[in-house]
């Protein structure tokens, strides 16, 4: 009996112990570059960063990958986000041109490792995959919740967009990296995917990873589609192709598109950024 008493014990004890789940508000945002035509239609970073930065703020992002935003831009929005640190890696046509930035709350997460690759036939280097003419890749930071001690990786990518060859392959490339870079720890993968959710591409990431969207645990809020279309602020979206995938090892317990406006009537960016309420256990 009192082996029986002490076993008991032993378990509640191991129980109480346990770790507590992991709750973080995962986002991704692409906040569009800031060409000279977009002044024309007031719809240049200076008017636009403030509201990008108050979305980001009110809907309480506890980490967000950005796409799109340039070198000059990525330090203007991390002065409107305090409490946020950002890492980042720079694709495109030139250095600085076009960024995967991402930001995280520096007092919950501590980042322990980053790095990149890059989709094409060689993602270990830097190079130019398949028919593209530009630059693309995914850049990641491996990070440690200050609260639990849980580990997780989040994965922030822009995929080519105008020819089908290298987005085709990039599926594929998401998949191997993530095995090679996480193991078996949980790992959220974000970002503009230039590809709707019948393409090769995401059927790719699919046999890995699942799409947020499908497997919330509660009914998807906002407008299904994200992509405006290039410079357009004013809307219609047009076709959902911003995901966030996670492991089996995350829990998503929603999902939202958000669809806030201006002061002037158009959105901050020509796409709508996605959260999600995730948990890992």
């Amino acid at each position: 009996m009192k082996n029986l008493i002490f076993v008991a014990f032993a378990c509640l004890m191991m129980v109480g112990c346990s770790e507590p789940a992991l709750q973080m508000r995962a986002a991704t945002y692409n906040v569009r570059f800031d060409p000279a035509e977009d002044a024309l239609t007031g719809d240049s970073w200076a008017e636009r960063k403030g509201s990008v930065a108050d979305v980001i703020l009110r809907h309480d992002f506890d980490i967000v990958g950005t796409q799109e935003a340039s070198k000059d831009q990525m330090p203007e929005l991390a002065e409107l986000l305090p409490g946020y640190d950002y890492i980042y890696h720079s694709y495109g046509i030139s250095e600085g041109f076009h960024n995967c930035a991402t930001y995280y709350k520096r007092d919950k997460y501590e980042l322990l490792d980053q790095g990149t690759f890059w989709y094409s036939e060689t993602p270990e280097v830097e190079s130019i995959g398949w028919d593209a003419n530009d630059h693309r890749l995914c850049h990641w930071g491996h990070f440690r919740d200050r609260a639990t001690g849980r580990e997780f990786f989040f994965l922030n990518s822009h995929l080519y967009w105008r020819l089908e060859v290298a987005r085709a392959n990039s599926g594929k490339v998401l998949v191997d990296q993530v095995r090679k870079i996480a193991g078996d720890k949980p790992v959220i993968a974000v970002g503009d995917y230039n590809s709707r959710e019948e393409t090769p591409q995401v059927k790719d990431i699919l046999t890995l990873l699942r799409d947020a969207y499908a497997v919330s645990e509660t009914a998807p809020a906002g407008p299904v589609n994200t992509d405006l279309g290039g410079g357009n602020f004013l809307g219609p979206a047009k076709a959902r192709i911003d995901y966030l995938f996670v492991s089996d090892h995350v829990r998503v317990k929603d999902y939202t598109v958000i669809d806030d406006k201006r002061e002037n009537g158009h959105y901050p960016s020509d796409h709508l950024p996605i959260v999600c309420s995730v948990e890992i256990e």
